[in-house]
């Protein structure tokens, strides 16, 4: 799994830099999905819940006011980490302060429902 970092930034980008870089984004997943690498992936909204404790209190959490932003993820199918590692090469966001986390799901055979 490749999870999306990013850095909020004090000023907002121009459509034009947002559709040049939603290019970027969209070329990288054509190219990992024309390598049979790519499975599936989703940005996230700015905003969700957190449950936390044994009473289960749920708070809003407003996730892009922090610095750092998970934005989103994919799912990817790599070999090891040097491969995952190399799949993020042209990761769009590096430019502007951004990262990748790179994480193995483990798989568990669970019953059918």
């Amino acid at each position: 799994m490749l999870i999306f970092q990013g850095i909020k930034s004090a000023e907002q980008p121009s459509a034009q830099q947002m559709e040049e870089n939603m290019g970027k984004w969209m070329a990288w997943i054509d190219k990992l999905a024309r390598a049979g690498k790519y499975e599936s992936g989703e940005p996230l909204h700015a905003t969700g819940k957190i449950i936390t404790g044994s009473n289960k209190t749920v708070t809003d959490a407003a996730f892009a006011e922090g610095k750092e932003i998970i934005g989103g993820y994919f799912i990817v199918n790599a070999a090891d980490y040097n491969e995952a590692v190399s799949l993020c090469d042209e990761y769009p966001d590096y430019a502007t302060g951004g990262s990748v986390i790179v994480r193995q799901i483990m798989k568990m055979d669970m019953p059918p429902a």
